[in-house]
């Protein structure tokens, strides 16, 4: 029975690890896009100050932004998505966090009461072996 126990374990083990490993990957994405969004206003700083300083800047500045505008927007509207597929895959750790647990405890269960059997017939063996000690000494 323990057996099928740690099968059902490791099962369990691998699952979260998959799901650990699906939440870490989706917050790489998240601090990348985070860092996609934080470069992108940063060149979009660097274009208005250089729109400011030349006439052709400023005429090419208004078509750049409006560009910037719609990746901006794209790139905040997937950070968005990648939060909440990150806020389900915290619930999916969680719930193999306690699946998993649960065969944890039912793993440790199964082994104390298989040391349990067997001291309890190693106690009866050594009875055993003292009362035949003590048969044999009362013949005597």
């Amino acid at each position: 029975m323990t057996g099928a126990i740690d099968n059902l374990v490791r099962l369990h083990r691998w699952t979260l690890d998959e799901k650990r490993r699906l939440l870490s990957d989706l917050e790489r994405l998240a601090t990348r896009l985070d860092e996609d969004i934080a470069l992108l206003d940063a060149e979009i700083l660097a274009e208005q100050d250089a729109a400011a300083r030349s006439l052709e800047g400023a005429v090419a500045y208004p078509a750049f932004v409006a560009v910037a505008k719609q990746r901006r927007d794209k790139l905040v509207e997937s950070r968005r998505a990648v939060e909440t597929e990150s806020e389900e895959a915290r619930a999916a750790v969680q719930a193999a966090f306690e699946e998993l647990k649960k065969y944890e405890l039912a793993q440790a269960s199964a082994l104390k009461r298989a040391q349990e059997k067997a001291a309890r017939a190693e106690r009866l063996a050594e009875d055993e072996l003292g009362l035949e000690l003590h048969r044999r000494k009362g013949r005597s």
